[in-house]
């Protein structure tokens, strides 16, 4: 296992959320030291990756500064005190540009927060920047027309997945400790998998969605990037509960979630292929080890068949094919050939489906649920890969993936965006060690409705198997990485 332990004698924005917290509220550290050392790091990492598309250091010296006066005046601060945080660049913050990777909005500034910058404000997060995307957040790798190639840390050929790779590679690499990203088919869950990383699709409602196009679109969600579990569990809260911006809230409670060790009772059920996908060997040996660990802790892990079929896959490309068309089609040809011409492919597919042909798909997701709840029915999580193979490279695309193998499989990147079409699930993408060549490869957990507490514990346990990991030479101080 390369990489080093989290553990660190200083404090910046590559510590654990709670020892930045209490760094912070004690006075232990300034917040301005913390941020002046996430803007160090983001500027190194944006020479290397290309993973900023704007940082805001005036900004955040100026937050980071206020919070100190409070914090000296005796005032409380908030749950996520000094925090740094890096928000993907189609999430409105006021001041800052929001332009989606898009020459349409390339001179877009937003003049207002989305509610979850909002809230990230309210817990006191600082807000190191805006994040690279592909274009219209339409892609699984991280380049675009506007701001070009984003790299992966772990080994700078290969993608490190999208289209929330800019929130990755930040957090990855220590410039961050919580990356905002979107996800409607995995866009959260497939950079994590390539970086290393925790990612978290949460289940519809759990998070304001409340600047997105559309909210209705129920497959659409905002979602977060940490480097444990334990971080995960200390940024979500804050960000959750009920608004009036966006109905979808208006659900039941998070439930508060701790760790124990002790797995006697949960039920797991295991699937490599998800019903249809080709995956490469050594993604299938990372899932049968954590399986094997999970087993010899004292859970009940049982290997199933899952009775989904291609269907399901072609089903949510056409009905994310016209979610492109729709909101951005109109974008796309005021732009004519400043465009990306595979999103502009894309996007003419989605015009020609017509509507009663998309309304027929909700048959197959109703197929697709009454699966999904026989295995909840007896298991507490399923465990599946996140993706077919570890981090591919940068000058691949989708298309080259969108393919049947000769016994009829899906020759596929992500397993991801299928979960997307039941999309009051949580699930989160897990580590769980480096393949033959050194890139991380996560497992894929998937939680019974609302769950957000069942899924983070199951991370918390898949973690304590594999430790963290840092890619080389972006590791703490004293540890072989930056200072």
């Amino acid at each position: 296992r390369d990489g080093v332990s989290r553990v660190q004698d200083t404090i910046g924005p590559w510590s654990a959320i709670g020892d930045i917290v209490a760094a912070v509220r004690s006075g232990r550290v300034s917040a301005q030291d913390v941020a002046r050392r996430a803007l160090d790091r983001a500027r190194r990492a944006q020479a290397e990756f290309n993973c900023f598309a704007q940082i805001d250091a005036e900004g955040m010296l100026a937050a980071a500064l206020a919070l100190d006066g409070r914090r000296a005046a005796g005032e409380p601060l908030g749950p996520l005190a000094g925090v740094p945080v890096a928000i993907k660049d189609c999430t409105p913050v006021a001041g800052l540009g929001n332009r989606m990777g898009s020459y349409a909005f390339a001179g877009t500034v937003a003049d207002s927060d989305a509610e979850i910058v909002t809230r990230f404000r309210e817990a006191d997060a600082l807000i190191l920047g805006k994040t690279t995307l592909s274009e219209f957040a339409s892609s699984s790798f991280c380049d675009s027309p506007l701001h070009g190639i984003t790299r992966n840390p772990w080994n700078a050929d290969r993608t490190p997945g999208g289209s929330s790779g800019g929130s990755a590679v930040a957090v990855a690499t220590g410039c961050v400790a919580i990356g905002q990203g979107t996800d409607m088919g995995g866009s959260v869950r497939i950079p994590a998998s390539c970086c290393g990383l925790v990612g978290l699709k949460p289940s519809a409602g759990r998070l304001p969605l409340d600047d997105q196009p559309s909210f209705v679109d129920d497959i659409q969600h905002h979602g977060l990037l940490t480097r444990t579990a334990a971080d995960l569990q200390l940024a979500l809260p804050p960000l959750c509960g009920p608004t009036w911006s966006d109905p979808r809230t208006l659900v039941p409670p998070l439930v508060e979630w701790s760790y124990t060790p002790d797995l006697r009772g949960l039920r797991i059920a295991v699937t490599h292929d998800i019903g249809f996908f080709e995956i490469e060997p050594e993604v299938r040996d990372r899932l049968d080890a954590v399986a094997a660990w999970l087993a010899r802790s004292g859970a009940f892990v049982e290997h199933i068949v899952l009775d989904w079929d291609l269907s399901i896959s072609d089903g949510w490309v056409r009905h994310w094919h016209v979610h492109l068309a729709a909101f951005h089609g109109d974008d796309i040809d005021r732009i004519g050939d400043r465009a990306d011409p595979r999103l502009a492919a894309v996007i003419a597919k989605g015009r020609a489906h017509d509507a009663v042909s998309i309304r027929k798909l909700d048959l197959v997701r109703k197929r697709q649920w009454d699966v999904l709840s026989k295995v909840f029915a007896s298991h507490d999580v399923l465990l599946s890969p996140t993706m077919t193979r570890p981090a591919v490279g940068v000058d691949e695309d989708d298309a080259r993936y969108h393919a049947r193998t000769d016994d009829g499989r899906k020759r596929g990147l992500d397993m991801t965006s299928v979960f997307n079409w039941v999309p009051w699930c949580p699930a989160i993408s897990v580590p769980a060690g480096l393949s033959e060549d050194g890139l991380p490869i996560g497992v894929h957990v998937t939680a019974p409705p609302q769950d957000e507490a069942t899924a983070l514990r199951m991370a918390g346990l898949i973690e304590a198997g594999w430790p963290q990991v840092w890619p080389p030479g972006w590791g703490p101080p004293g540890a072989g990485g930056l200072t």
